[in-house]
């Protein structure tokens, strides 16, 4: 591999070139770590597949990503259908000739409720948009990844994979921490055949989805940055950077790993 210079613009880990000729399926991709995560993936080289559920801000990202020299295709889709993740991994293989990436990201913010007080319908709701959506993804991306004799998938698993929380969202940290355990089932299944599984675990980051939970009350952000050991909340481009490095030969032993993009939060 070339090895271009010190770290910085023309690092190995930002180059033009390190991802050309893969292909990467972002779910999730009209806004916030999906967003970011799609441009620094299509930076890097790659033909990226955008899906979300909002056609007109996934064609804007599109557009944007064309704009910088990139190129992707937007596909409407929700994660919780079938079809439409047939659809997206079909694209992928007939418009590039294959899949090589995933980031499954989509999700959502889940109920807001003590534990007791979730109904089994939002429950169950909950678990099919923050994990069972992650498994209809796999399952549809793992048999394409295996036409091409491996792949990288990379499932965004939020800190509360790791540790719990006191703030009424019982549902959201129990799909999350079921999550890593798909994740690290999957990479052990996979790992002899070329396909590592990894996860990323952000803290709260700066995102459309976050900031209209900040609104939820007065002084929350203030609250969420201080819970931050480094004092701040992450920039999309900071979790979608360990995104696009996962993607890459670099990361070629990381499989199973879960890591945290928190600014120490778990470290507590």
């Amino acid at each position: 591999m070339h090895h271009s210079g010190p770290a910085g613009s023309n690092s190995p880990s930002s180059s033009p070139d390190r991802l050309r000729g893969k292909v990467a399926l972002v779910t999730g991709a009209s806004s916030g770590i999906g967003e970011a995560a799609a441009k620094a993936l299509a930076a890097q080289g790659a033909n990226v597949v955008l899906t979300a559920r909002r056609q007109s801000e996934l064609d804007r990202v599109a557009a944007q990503i064309g704009d910088a020299g990139g190129t992707a295709i937007a596909v409407c889709a929700d994660v919780q259908v079938d079809e439409d993740l047939w659809e997206a991994v079909h694209t992928c293989e007939e418009h590039f000739g294959g899949l090589d990436i995933a980031f499954n990201n989509a999700g959502g913010s889940g109920t807001h409720a003590p534990v007791e007080e979730v109904t089994p319908q939002a429950w169950r709701a909950d678990l099919d948009l923050l994990l069972t959506s992650v498994f209809l993804s796999m399952r549809r991306e793992i048999p394409a990844m295996l036409r091409r004799s491996g792949g990288v998938i990379i499932n965004n698993c939020s800190t509360l994979s790791l540790v719990g929380s006191a703030g009424g969202i019982s549902s959201y940290v129990a799909a999350k921490h079921g999550l890593l355990g798909l994740t690290r089932a999957a990479a052990l299944e996979l790992a002899p055949r070329n396909l590592r599984v990894n996860a990323i675990a952000p803290g709260v980051v700066d995102t459309p989805m976050s900031r209209s939970g900040f609104a939820s009350y007065e002084g929350l952000e203030a609250e969420l940055r201080a819970a931050h050991p480094i004092g701040r909340i992450a920039a999309p481009e900071e979790p979608a950077s360990l995104v696009a490095y996962l993607a890459g030969e670099e990361a070629g032993f990381i499989t199973g790993a879960v890591l945290a993009v928190d600014g120490g939060w778990t470290a507590r």
